[in-house]
């Protein structure tokens, strides 16, 4: 590596977060300190990012003020052209200020020798060296590739309907939406600024899962072009070891501080990843990047870490289903699919938490442009599943803390109607989503009559779906047996039995509810 090249490190290189330093009692995580020019610097550059991206997001208020302003006439323009200028230099003397910083920091001269060393000859030695340090992600050399793969291919997409015409006034108006303030509110773990807020919680949950788990973090590269920030935790040499749970967080969620501690608590091998444009990976959380990114996270399982796709679980927290069953209906063969507090589609939640007004735009910017159908791909995929539905869910509920309206029951109804044609029709519907809007808990009737039913009939016919059973039924006879299969793991509380039931009953719907 050339004196140049090394030195042009100091000035586009990433911030160095923390480093791991070997103790008598052990490997310990120290912060880094930057000195007062490098540290002038970064807040500078901090500060300048988090205006833009306010910029950015407050763009539809913002335009309408710039034009009344006149900000776009010849005197405006010359006016915002001085702000710019002076903004450039400001930017420019802290680029300075940092790199002097840097320069004479011996802590960052070491950390670049090992990331330029990684570059040059990324091993697994030298990625061991390079995991010392938690820095700006962006840098981190990429380990999987997907485009790589031969065996990758095209996957099945359920998309919602396009309008005829592009160039609409409400196309325009939802397109717009989307791309501003609509994907924040969507997704508000993409917002830059929340990554700022979160960075230290973020920071700890790393450290934890790298020294507590000895977790290893790995850069992903989708068909997109995007990098995913994941973290891998092995516990082959643990009972349950030998599966691997996939993580989907929520719209909020990063893998740092989210779900992986459920099925790391109890002995699974864990994979967590974070969405495109949350913390370290780049894109954006729309559908299609949402959809590349975890099947290129579901391929790096199959081929990096040697996981078969029978030996997987994929489990999704809130939003986090969306991806989750979609890699249940293009991977139908994996060990199961955990839900928990999960919708069956976007537009119902979308809508009553905008003005009344707005209904229409929002309605199509959610079915154009954010159509995350989870209740749709659920009912392809035909494996074990497992539905956790929150009792007090004021985010996935059309009215906070109304149990009648958690969108939870829509999609094990609709789960229901695919796998139990007999069993579920309208007035059947209707009668199940009333029982639905109160604690399965509460309803004080003996079900072991269906419970034999059910599985003599399983045994006795094709266990898979969709399932034939109920052609003979009275109506309440199919709705006793609906009630079964709705409560029939009622009691239990969300422990070990959470990731049991999808490997032990094989094509069986379980819905497991249970009071916060």
């Amino acid at each position: 590596m050339t004196k140049m090249y090394r030195n042009l490190y100091y000035i586009h290189g990433p911030r160095v977060l923390r480093s791991v330093v070997e103790k008598p009692t052990g490997h310990k995580a120290v912060v880094y300190i930057p000195n007062k020019f490098e540290k002038f610097g970064d807040n500078v550059f901090t500060s300048l990012y988090c205006a833009t991206s306010l910029v950015i997001y407050t763009s539809p208020l913002v335009l309408p003020l710039a034009l009344r302003r006149g900000w776009f006439t010849p005197d405006g323009g010359i006016l915002v052209f001085k702000f710019l200028t002076g903004l450039g230099l400001i930017g420019l003397f802290s680029l300075i200020s940092r790199t002097i910083g840097r320069l004479q920091n011996p802590h960052y001269s070491t950390f670049i020798d090992v990331l330029a060393n990684a570059h040059k000859e990324y091993t697994p030695k030298s990625k061991a060296v390079l995991e010392r340090f938690d820095f700006q992600f962006k840098s981190w050399p990429v380990d999987f590739d997907v485009k790589e793969i031969e065996e990758v291919k095209a996957r099945k997409v359920l998309e919602g309907s396009r309008s005829g015409s592009m160039l609409s006034v409400t196309d325009l108006l939802a397109k717009m939406l989307t791309n501003t303030v609509g994907m924040s509110l969507v997704y508000p773990g993409s917002m830059g600024v929340m990554g700022l807020l979160l960075e230290t919680p973020l920071l700890e949950g790393r450290t934890k899962l790298h020294l507590e788990y000895n977790g290893t973090r790995s850069k992903i590269r989708t068909r997109d072009n995007n990098d995913i920030d994941t973290m891998f935790v092995n516990q082959s040499t643990k009972c349950n070891g030998n599966i691997l749970v996939i993580c989907c967080e929520g719209n909020a969620g990063f893998y740092e501080i989210g779900i992986m501690s459920t099925p790391l608590a109890i002995g699974y091998s864990t994979l967590g990843w974070n969405h495109p444009g949350f913390s370290g990976s780049t894109g954006s959380p729309y559908p299609e990047q949402e959809r590349n990114a975890a099947d290129a996270v579901m391929q790096f399982a199959i081929h990096k870490l040697q996981f078969k796709p029978e030996n997987i679980i994929v489990m999704g927290w809130s939003i986090g289903g969306y991806t989750a069953s979609w890699l249940a209906m293009n991977y139908p063969e994996i060990k199961g699919l955990v839900l928990d507090a999960t919708f069956d589609s976007l537009e119902p939640l979308a809508i009553p938490r905008m003005p009344k007004f707005m209904a229409g735009i929002v309605k199509h910017a959610v079915n154009n442009y954010i159509n995350l159908n989870v209740g749709e791909q659920l009912s392809k995929y035909s494996g074990p599943v497992t539905i956790v539905r929150r009792l007090r869910d004021e985010m996935i509920s059309t009215s906070q803390l109304e149990l009648d309206t958690n969108r939870g029951n829509h999609l094990l109804v609709k789960m229901l109607e695919t796998r139990y044609p007999n069993l579920v029709c309208s007035e059947i519907r209707s009668s199940l989503l009333t029982i639905l809007s109160q604690p399965i808990q509460s309803i004080d009737i003996e079900l072991k009559e269906q419970e034999q039913f059910y599985h003599e009939y399983i045994s006795e016919n094709r266990s898979s779906f969709p399932c034939l059973i109920g052609e003979k039924m009275t109506e309440d006879e199919k709705t006793l047996m609906l009630l079964y299969l709705v409560s029939f793991y009622s009691i239990l509380p969300l422990n070990l039995f959470l990731f049991f039931l999808p490997l032990i009953l094989l094509y069986l719907v379980s819905f497991i509810l249970f009071s916060l």
